[in-house]
């Protein structure tokens, strides 16, 4: 069985950084300093399919799908961006996808912490076509893993006694990577929880990687009976190093060491007792990296998103039919409080069906110039749930053969994310009838079955 490690360096008292260990952004190659190298490109051959699918852009780092509607990233990186991007290097579709986080999950908080660790989830509105399984036994040490990161890559040479020691951190770039380690053992960050740790070294050659600045939040996979399950969320990695123990004096570098002896390890801008001569015999010659450890709270994470999962194999109607549930409606397709308005259709625009006072608007047609303006108020997860629309149109209102609206410009978009939904304008060319009349269309269809209201 493969060693615990310990961090060496204790937290910062009032940060979440360790003195020496920096929180991540990008990823140094071992054996190749080209920038370009596993750079927004999926891992192919035996490392298909580990992890770089599941990956996608929370503000300038990464997080990982966890279920239909979460994803994982790290504590550490704050919060503040309303969306999750999956770029389309990840996904291997034409276009990038593009979810917008629910500010509503867990009580309005916007999103969980698990306990005494670096690991924050996440809920969007929508789905993902896919997600990463979780590892969850306690068998990671002397496993290869695959690691994603989105930073730095690899610098100018270090070199000590006139030997090379490893390499500086080339400016951030913020590009997607992914490298390849083994877990050398564990460490108990303190408040940050439990972390697997990986070493510097040339034990798999090209692809051997160390994380840097800017790589916070990327996953990191084992594979296990055929599959690769997420083991890791990437938090810190050694970072700073001198050549002496004097304080202050700015001659610490950022730095990935796969020999770091006669180095020392700390920062000058603490106490000079925080300087730790590097040596193999406090195990700090090579560097490592830090990733909170998904196996411990795997049960956790489960709990917080298993209700996803068993979501996903409800069809649109079942869904429709529990959304009139939470209202006391028993069935639908009908205009349960008499405004003019269809449950199927508060239903897409993510109104209220038992409230006559709601006064958000479905559906508006009104004159803007020359041209006529339709405003349309739909659930953000609406293509997910089984719902599609239309506008049409008809000259004759008493026939009510109404035809499908072309040459719609859309104009503009406003979200109301607390509400989970989308407000859209669309422009259209006056029409040369002198009378025209219009309505918004709503279909719920699943296999077998269609259900359509009309406003």
């Amino acid at each position: 069985m493969q060693p615990t490690k310990e961090l060496s360096i204790a937290l910062l008292a009032g940060l979440t950084l360790l003195l020496g260990v920096c929180q991540l952004s990008g990823i140094v190659f071992f054996e190749t300093g080209d920038p370009s190298y596993h750079r927004e490109t999926a891992p192919a051959g035996l490392y298909e399919g580990a992890g770089w699918c599941y990956q996608g852009e929370y503000k300038e780092f990464l997080g990982t799908v966890i279920s239909p509607s979460h994803f994982i990233t790290a504590v550490h990186l704050g919060k503040g961006s309303e969306t999750f991007i999956q770029r389309s290097w990840f996904t291997g579709e034409e276009a990038d996808r593009v979810y917008f986080i629910d500010p509503n999950f867990n009580e309005g908080n916007g999103s969980l912490d698990i306990p005494g660790t670096d690991l924050r989830i996440f809920k969007v509105f929508g789905e993902f076509p896919a997600y990463a399984g979780l590892y969850t036994t306690s068998d990671e040490a002397g496993r290869e893993v695959v690691m994603m990161g989105r930073g730095r890559s690899r610098g100018e040479e270090v070199r000590r006694f006139g030997q090379r020691r490893g390499w500086t951190w080339a400016p951030e770039d913020q590009r997607a990577r992914w490298g390849r380690n083994t877990v050398d053992g564990f460490s108990e960050v303190g408040l940050r929880g439990p972390m697997l740790v990986t070493d510097f070294d040339d034990v798999l050659g090209r692809d051997e990687c160390q994380a840097t600045f800017g790589d916070s939040g990327g996953g990191v996979f084992i594979r296990k009976g055929g599959d690769w399950k997420l083991a890791g969320i990437l938090f810190g990695a050694d970072s700073v190093y001198d050549t002496n123990a004097i304080c202050e004096d700015g001659s610490e570098f950022l730095a990935s060491l796969f020999d770091g002896a006669g180095f020392y390890v700390g920062g000058d801008d603490t106490s000079c007792e925080d300087w730790t001569l590097v040596s193999a015999v406090n195990d700090l010659d090579e560097s490592r990296s830090f990733a909170s450890r998904i196996s411990r709270s795997a049960p956790a994470i489960q709990a917080v998103i298993q209700s996803a999962i068993d979501g996903q194999s409800k069809t649109p109607s079942d869904r429709f039919d529990e959304w009139l549930r939470e209202f006391g409606i028993e069935a639908g397709g009908k205009d349960t409080e008499s405004d003019g308005r269809p449950d199927l259709l508060e239903y897409f625009s993510g109104l209220n069906p038992v409230s006559p006072e709601d006064l958000g608007i479905p559906f508006l047609v009104e004159g803007s110039g020359g041209d006529l303006r339709f405003r349309i108020r739909v659930r953000l997860d609406a293509p997910e749930r089984g719902l599609s629309w239309e506008i049409q149109g008809s000259p004759d209102l008493k026939a009510k053969e109404f035809q499908r609206v072309s040459g719609l410009r859309k104009v503009e978009q406003k979200l109301a994310l607390s509400e989970g939904v989308q407000i859209v304008d669309y422009e259209l060319n006056h029409p040369d009838q002198n009378l025209m009349f219009y309505r918004l269309k709503v279909t719920l269809e699943e296999e077998g079955l269609v259900q359509e209201a009309e406003r």
